[in-house]
């Protein structure tokens, strides 16, 4: 998981990515009629519809970077009557990394060794020949 919201989950027989970044939660926003947080909420509350699962997974793989087709493909294969329920904990991971994201992520973190100075400090003297 990432704070871009993107998830690596094995689901459908294979390792894959589901990413649900700012436009990919529009769009879910607008399929659904509900933002983010309602739909992790409905989800993880166990008052969710059947689009939240359709929706969530469709919209997130083509964000993870499969073709539309594909995506709708394997939703219409995978979340079907009498298996609805499996999917609901992937569903609410997937939106809910998009909503916190993973605060070991050093995403927005200087990397290790070029760390900027805190302001006000001393300029650092320049090891370089005049």
């Amino acid at each position: 998981m990432s704070r871009d919201g993107l998830t690596e989950l094995t689901w459908a027989g294979d390792e894959r990515r589901f990413r649900l970044g700012i436009d990919e939660l529009l769009a879910l926003q607008d399929k659904l009629d509900a933002g983010p947080a309602e739909i992790a909420g409905r989800l993880r509350a166990g008052t969710w519809r059947v689009q939240d699962l359709q929706e969530t997974f469709r919209i997130s793989l083509i964000g993870g970077g499969l073709e539309p087709k594909k995506a709708k493909a394997l939703v219409d294969t995978h979340i079907v009557p009498g298996k609805l329920a499996s999917h609901v904990l992937m569903a609410w991971a997937i939106v809910a990394n998009a909503i916190h994201g993973d605060e070991d992520d050093p995403v927005g973190k200087p990397e290790a060794g070029t760390e900027a100075a805190p302001i006000g400090s001393p300029p650092q003297a320049s090891t370089e020949a005049p």
